[in-house]
């Protein structure tokens, strides 16, 4: 491998999907990154959802205008770790997949791990990310069905490496696994491992592995600072343009006040004008006496 590259993306699926407090969203550049680095031809994700982790990949294969497929397997119903949700986040997901990456290999797998594991033959996989379920069983379950499909040079991914709220157990996993394979963790955004099959990958991973638990988590953090910074400039304009449009009605209520107010000054007028006509005050005279007589 040559020197590691450093990209500056720009996420197309962000115009459909802002996914900035996502758990995933603290990685998607160092995915970015590893796919035009490393240039995998089949890369397989169990566990999309709304599709952090896939679209930063489709980006990167199809900026880099790389021969890859992508895998996207997911029952897209959710459980009760992401929660669950009706058919229109499969919805978004092909939206984002037809509007921008259409003409990327990308295929969505509306099915369970289970079942999509018949689809790939042992040794074809390079990249498999598990983002699926998180209880210790599950992962491990996961794991399990799908090593035999990962090339013995493959890369295997797990998301919430280091959450242990609840019941999640992946860093458990993540422990067991890191005893076995050369692995790289980042523990910002819920933790990610990256693990290889290999128990000896390229001399050239060790070299970039301390820099990237340097720079990634940082560039996470600018990240968010700059979306941050942006959703609050954002904020001030729209609140600026709030602001204009009550000065504007203000300054139509105060002239409609000026024409009511002239309006009510020809009237009080027109009232004088009658109580001192002669007419108005035999009237009240009539009146008076009127009043003295019943």
């Amino acid at each position: 491998m040559k020197q590691w590259q450093y990209f500056d993306p720009k996420f197309e699926y962000e115009k459909i999907f802002p996914d900035l407090n996502w758990p995933w969203a603290g990685h998607k550049y160092f995915i970015y990154d590893f796919i035009r680095n490393l240039k995998p031809k089949v890369i397989v994700e169990l566990g999309t959802h709304k599709g952090t982790s896939f679209f930063s990949m489709c980006q990167a294969v199809k900026d880099d205008k790389l021969n890859s497929k992508l895998y996207a397997v997911d029952t897209w119903k959710g459980d009760k770790h992401s929660g669950f949700y009706n058919e229109s986040v499969f919805e978004l997901v092909n939206q984002i997949k037809n509007e921008y990456y259409a003409k990327e290999q990308i295929f969505l797998l509306k099915t369970t791990f289970d079942k999509a594991i018949n689809d790939f033959a042992d040794n074809s996989i390079e990249l498999l990310h598990i983002d699926g379920m998180h209880t210790y069983k599950a992962v491990k379950h996961d794991f399990d069905n799908w090593f035999d499909k990962v090339k013995k040079n493959g890369i295997i991914i797990l998301h919430d490496s280091n959450e242990k709220e609840k019941d999640f157990g992946v860093y458990k996993l993540w422990n067991e696994l890191k005893k076995k394979y050369h692995s790289i963790e980042f523990y910002h955004s819920h933790g990610l491992g990256v693990m290889f099959v290999s128990r000896f990958p390229s001399p050239d991973i060790a070299i970039f592995e301390s820099i990237w638990q340097r720079y990634y988590p940082v560039l996470h953090e600018n990240y968010a600072i700059k979306h941050e910074s942006k959703i609050y400039t954002n904020k001030i304009t729209k609140l600026q343009s709030e602001k204009e449009q009550i000065d504007a009605q203000l300054n139509d209520a105060y002239q409609n006040i000026k024409v009511l107010d002239q309006h009510i000054n020809n009237l009080e007028s027109i009232l004088n004008n009658i109580k001192s006509a002669k007419v108005f005050k035999i009237w009240q005279a009539y009146n008076r006496i009127k009043r003295r007589i019943l």
